[in-house]
């Protein structure tokens, strides 16, 4: 994965974190328009956001699933560290 792509799926992750659907949307999408491998992650981020916009939260089985999906440790460092 690039940089560029990394930054926006980090800034997806910490958005999810602040419970910033809009944020994290925005984000993921820039990340997977950069990185198309991206998939399995911006679906999860998809999936949160959904949980956000319905429940004023994400779930730990959701929180689960994106640290799942990254494919990095420092990428599952900000899962960890963005937990709500």
């Amino acid at each position: 994965m690039d940089q560029g792509a990394r930054e926006f799926a980090m800034e997806a992750i910490r958005a999810l974190g602040r419970l910033d659907a809009a944020g994290a949307r925005m984000a993921i999408g820039q990340a997977f328009s950069a990185d198309h491998s991206l998939g399995a992650l911006a679906d999860a981020v998809h999936l949160a956001c959904a949980e956000i916009e319905a429940d004023s939260g994400v779930s730990t089985s959701t929180w689960n699933t994106l640290a799942d999906a990254v494919d990095s440790e420092e990428l599952f460092a900000v899962v960890e560290s963005s937990r709500t």
